[in-house]
């Protein structure tokens, strides 16, 4: 098993130190070296329908797994309390349907966050149309 570190940084600094996880609460994304060694940049996105990130003072997990089926090396992992876990390559048909089940999750997160503002919206309208201005 293999230990990865962690940083907060405010944004992602252009010379990435092999595995460390580089941890932006500002843009809510975790960079880092692709675990394997190959040296690609890897950037997960934090949010509902995306990664999240679990930390406490001394170890970090991130979840879902990592796939980096567009990467050459197509490593899969997971990162756990600090420990990597690594994972079988995923076929190119489970990458494929990773992406589509990732992009329909952010659409449903986007789908709701939108409603969420315009209930918002309509209450502030009422609640403007109902004022007695004097």
């Amino acid at each position: 098993m293999t230990h990865i570190d962690h940083t907060f940084v405010n944004a992602v600094p252009v010379k990435l130190a092999p595995n460390t996880l580089y941890i932006s609460a500002k843009y809510e994304i975790v960079a880092h070296l692709c675990l394997c060694g190959c040296g690609s940049k890897v950037v997960t996105p934090l949010g509902p329908a995306e990664w999240t990130l679990t930390t406490d003072r001394h170890t970090v997990t991130l979840a879902p797994s990592i796939g980096n089926g567009a990467l050459a090396c197509r490593s899969h992992y997971l990162i756990t309390n600090s420990i990597v876990h690594w994972l079988p390559q995923q076929s190119p048909t489970a990458q494929r349907r990773a992406l589509e089940r990732d992009d329909r999750d952010l659409q449903h997160q986007l789908l709701n966050d939108a409603r969420w503002w315009r209930r918002i919206a309509r209450t502030a309208g009422r609640w403007w149309r109902t004022r007695t201005w004097r």
